[in-house]
């Protein structure tokens, strides 16, 4: 009986909340896959965000199964680790690995490792959580850098990448709604519908 009582005890200091935001993706009018993003707070102030897009198109030029994963630890608003990873018809392209160790940040992608000491405190997927304001960078995880934000409108942010892609965030009362990528072949929507 106490075994029993010791275990739902630990269950429910262990208790973490979560939220999480789906995202229709749509090129040419075509929807071709769905978004997750999620965030759970954890027990001892830690947030964890993660990401994971599939999509699958299979018309004209276009023909590829595409995934994109993040995973994103905060520590009392500061970065601890990150990883991303993107695969394309099953042949991996970009993977960053981030982690703190006391003093600076370690860095492991595709571009090779190297390291730095300015702490983020927002990210690029903070931002599908909390809409940001008066801020002139975010840390972009995949690249392991900080970009510039421009304010287009009141409730409307826009990045640009280092390859040339742009993303525009647009958000309604503070929540992330709609999202759109444009690329050099085509540009992606992206729609929330939860």
């Amino acid at each position: 009986m106490n075994k029993t009582i010791l275990f739902f005890l630990l269950l429910c200091s262990s208790a973490v909340s979560a939220e999480e935001i789906v995202f229709s993706m749509s090129v040419f009018g075509f929807t071709f896959g769905k978004m997750v993003v999620t965030k759970t707070k954890e027990n001892d102030s830690t947030e964890l965000y993660t990401l994971n897009a599939k999509g699958k198109t299979n018309f004209l030029w276009m023909k590829r199964e595409d995934e994109t994963r993040y995973e994103v630890r905060y520590r009392n608003d500061k970065l601890l680790t990150s990883s991303y990873i993107q695969i394309e018809s099953g042949v991996t392209k970009h993977w960053t690995n981030i982690s703190f160790d006391g003093k600076k940040y370690l860095v492991d992608s595709y571009r090779g490792k190297r390291t730095f000491n300015e702490v983020p405190d927002y990210s690029v997927l903070t931002l599908y959580f909390k809409q940001p304001v008066k801020r002139s960078q975010v840390f972009y995880e995949a690249e392991s850098h900080f970009i510039d934000l421009k304010y287009k409108e009141a409730n409307t942010v826009e990045m640009k990448a280092d390859d040339g892609s742009r993303t525009v965030y647009y958000f309604t009362n503070g929540k992330l709604n709609e999202i759109e990528i444009h690329l050099s072949i085509a540009n992606v929507h992206m729609n929330r519908i939860n």
